[in-house]
């Protein structure tokens, strides 16, 4: 046995060595829990009670050899991270995955409604910020361990064409249940195809069928099944959900699967799941526990049981740990396999001739053909913005029809109001668009007296919406500065939106005190 551990923490040699250390001490008794945590997974669906179907080693030893080597790649990257705080603060405060709900249904009552999806989110929001109001419950043992994941979700607005979407995508089936064979995300199969991994968060919502509420691919998995799976009784709050399982959890654990994060007990007795500030418990809970519940001689406050990455109803989970932040944070570091979700997508903007230079956002859009020429005196920054001078222009060498759009990097490359399609002839010039608006804030993160800058010569109007998207203040800019009083504002991410003649402007600021 003991030959038989060493070889698993060779394979995950990422372990620091005081995370070797635990591994070993809550791996003793592993092949004794293996055939008791089998069991009790077989024994769930029939007793009513959670059961996912997401299992790392599973499917690392099913992966091919490519696949293994990228996986073991990720937890070689997350030890590196975790190490280098460095690397941790060098972040965005505040990551926004966009989301793409693929819905496969037989049933009216499969085909869950917009606002079911949207409670969905509200749900991973309110998880993944630390603004569920049952953290509250959290016991005095483990409440300075709650962590605000800083991961926030939206429902994507461009699909991978660069074309408007509500991010949600539906699809009729005969079929009754799905299984956890990944049919659904192909539409050779009858499902719906997966979005670029690197772009979107795909979640199928389906009837999985066997008691599997759901399942997710780790990181390192191939991309056209990259996500989550929800089954429909699961999902969101309302609706199809049903109890004790209607609180949109189901997606909170699944969605920290597809973060890296494991079962909390290390699907072993008294395993490990590679965070050091979780305590060492037997094995999966259910319904909902009394606290303490001692298990493996975690000291007096017993297991973590109201963590999302258990198995206890969703009235019952209600926190993530700084470690499982950590190891979730460290996919979208430099060399993460979800960095691309921390910085604008590399862009093209088609533009015109102008009267004057002027700082442009760049498009992630471009639909047509024929070669494209960058004209005279540009300067394109892959990815971030274009110094537009004088003179520039497209050559559609035969005509073709351009779409440009105006994108804005901190809320995922949003386009902004009245973006239109250009059409050139070969050689032509196309017709003129619109400055870009700017809007800049400071001091950032803010206690008292934000300062919002507007380089424009008239006022506009502006709204403050906190993260999950509900409005909480308006303001009047005026030219130049204005000063906004955000004592008032809970600590927290907010987003200052205003319209201008370029369209939809946002700033994101954070307040902290």
């Amino acid at each position: 046995m003991i030959d038989i551990l060493y070889a698993k923490a060779s394979h995950e040699d990422f372990l620091s060595t005081a995370l070797c250390q635990r591994f070993r001490v809550k791996s003793l008794r592993m092949v004794f829990g293996l055939s008791l945590g089998l069991a009790l997974a077989a024994m769930a669906p029939a007793l009513g009670q959670r059961s996912c179907g997401s299992d790392y080693e599973q499917q690392y030893q099913n992966a091919t050899p490519d696949i293994q080597q990228q996986m073991t790649a990720i937890e070689q990257q997350t030890r590196q991270y975790q190490l280098d705080i460095t690397n941790r603060t060098a972040l965005a405060s505040i990551i926004t995955i966009p989301v793409v709900v693929h819905v496969l249904y037989r049933t009216p009552s499969e085909n869950v409604s917009d606002a079911q999806i949207q409670s969905q989110i509200d749900v991973l929001n309110e998880d993944f910020r630390k603004l569920n109001a049952d953290v509250s419950n959290t016991p005095a043992a483990f409440a300075n361990l709650a962590a605000d994941m800083e991961l926030q979700f939206v429902l994507a607005s461009l699909d991978p064409n660069g074309n408007p979407t509500t991010g949600i995508e539906r699809k009729p089936s005969t079929r009754t249940t799905w299984g956890t064979s990944n049919d659904m995300k192909s539409t050779s199969t009858g499902g719906l195809n997966a979005w670029p991994a690197g772009q979107y968060l795909n979640l199928w919502v389906c009837n999985i069928g066997g008691g599997i509420l759901g399942y997710a691919q780790f990181p390192g998995g191939a991309a056209s099944t990259n996500g989550v799976v929800i089954t429909t009784t699961g999902f969101g709050r309302g609706g199809s959900a049903v109890a004790p399982f209607h609180l949109g959890r189901t997606a909170t654990h699944e969605v920290g699967h597809w973060l890296n994060l494991r079962h909390i007990w290390g699907d072993a007795y008294c395993g490990n799941d590679l965070v050091a500030d979780t305590p060492t418990q037997q094995t999966s809970n259910f319904g909902c526990p009394a606290f303490p519940h001692l298990t493996c001689g975690n000291t007096t406050s017993g297991d973590m049981f109201m963590n999302y990455m258990d198995y206890t109803n969703d009235p019952c989970m209600f926190m993530f740990t700084t470690g499982q932040k950590d190891r979730a944070q460290a996919l979208f570091a430099d060399g993460g396999p979800y960095q691309s979700f921390t910085a604008c997508p590399n862009q093209l903007f088609i533009s015109q001739p102008l009267t004057s230079s002027g700082r442009y956002k760049a498009s992630s859009a471009v639909v047509g053909s024929g070669p494209i020429s960058t004209g005279l005196g540009v300067v394109y920054q892959s990815g971030n913005e274009v110094v537009l001078n004088p003179g520039f222009f497209v050559d559609g060498s035969g005509g073709g029809s351009f779409r440009a759009v105006i994108a804005d990097c901190s809320v995922n490359a949003r386009s902004a109001e009245g973006d239109r399609l250009l059409s050139t002839q070969a050689g032509s010039q196309a017709a003129t668009t619109r400055k870009q608006f700017t809007l800049e804030v400071y001091p950032n993160p803010v206690s008292e007296d934000l300062h919002v800058i507007v380089a424009q010569s008239k006022a506009y109007s502006a709204r403050i919406y906190n993260s999950l998207g509900s409005e909480v203040q308006r303001v009047n800019l005026q030219p130049g500065q204005t000063k906004v009083d955000v004592r008032r504002l809970p600590p927290g991410i907010y987003y200052i939106h205003t319209t201008s003649e370029s369209g939809l402007t946002t700033a994101r600021f954070q307040v902290s005190r």
